[in-house]
């Protein structure tokens, strides 16, 4: 089987996984937008494709797909992953898997305010959150928020706007001026989470959970982490997936506040400390290829050890332009 990988961008050690021996796919194609995306030169073959904001995008996606006899299509960035799932059947038309969750349970993931309005419906932990100044001051005022809080866009990734403010004057002028919406988030004194999930892409069940703790963050990403085994996270993990149409590998993060636990945030894509958990024996790749070849996974939650220790550090790759 041949799997395509979109906007590979620095996900070298993502590509590496795919071309490994046992990960079920014989060919990896990688696109990105910028010839200067070093994943690129590690797959099997790869394309410079238009932004995906682009009207010829999609078709030369397509194009690609046909030339290469794609099996499945795989997107790694936020606004991709919705671009793909709203045009799933244009792909299964033509012989080819989208690996994405339902766009509901997407569109859900990227609007922070509407997740958070989703777990509160659900009865599931979260750190309290409003999504204006004025709901921030009610909130205040009955004893739910208090600064120091969080400030982060409302449709954001990656951490990027991402601010503590500690001054209720500040907070008012940044909720005033900001540029995009924001929501306003009581800060997570406590240990922070990450959870590596894999949901069958047949059963639509999970069939694979790993989770760490995180140790240091740099740009959005974990750069230090150790796994970490709890049935009770392992149980609120679970209940919190049951609620959403999600499909194929899911990233979600967790704060423990005073021995808590709150659920912070689900990406419905390969996280960026997915490493850790294939280095432990989580083989994503290998649970993709057994679904687009029709076969369902078994169920091997908590399969790995604990107190395993990821420490991630910059590499370089040297070409000709």
């Amino acid at each position: 089987m041949n799997i395509l990988i979109l906007s590979c961008g620095t996900r070298n050690l993502l590509v590496r996984y795919f071309k490994e021996a046992d990960s079920g796919f014989h060919k990896v194609v990688g696109t990105d937008c910028s010839a200067y995306a070093p994943a690129l030169y590690e797959t099997d073959a790869h394309y410079l494709v238009p932004r995906m904001t682009e009207p010829d995008y999609l078709d030369t996606i397509l194009d690609i797909c046909r030339k290469e006899s794609i099996h499945a299509v795989l997107p790694l960035q936020e606004d991709e992953l919705a671009l793909i799932a709203s045009h799933r059947r244009l792909f299964t038309d033509i012989g080819v898997i989208p690996v994405v969750s339902a766009l509901s349970a997407i569109d859900l993931c990227r609007d922070k305010y509407a997740f958070y309005r989703h777990l509160i419906s659900h009865h599931l932990p979260t750190l309290t959150s409003c999504d204006s100044f004025h709901a921030f001051l009610k909130e205040q005022a009955e004893g739910r928020m208090n600064l120091p809080v969080f400030l982060k866009p409302q449709k954001g990734c990656g951490s990027i706007g991402i601010q503590k403010v500690q001054h209720l004057e500040l907070l008012e002028a940044l909720c005033k001026y900001a540029d995009e919406d924001y929501i306003i988030q009581n800060l997570a004194q406590g240990v922070e989470f990450g959870a590596d999930i894999y949901v069958d892409m047949l059963t639509r069940k999970p069939v694979s959970l790993f989770v760490k703790k995180k140790l240091r963050m740099r740009a959005g990403e974990t750069e230090k982490s150790v796994s970490y085994k709890d049935e009770t996270l392992f149980r609120l993990i679970l209940d919190t997936i049951s609620t959403l149409e999600l499909s194929g590998p899911i990233d979600m993060d967790i704060f423990q506040v005073d021995g808590v636990y709150y659920i912070s945030e689900i990406n419905p894509r390969f996280g960026g400390g997915y490493p850790h958990a294939h280095s432990c024996g989580i083989h994503f790749p290998r649970l993709i290829a057994n679904n687009i070849a029709g076969k369902e996974n078994a169920d091997t939650i908590g399969s790995y050890e604990d107190d395993i220790c990821m420490l991630k550090y910059t590499d370089l790759l040297i070409m000709q332009k």
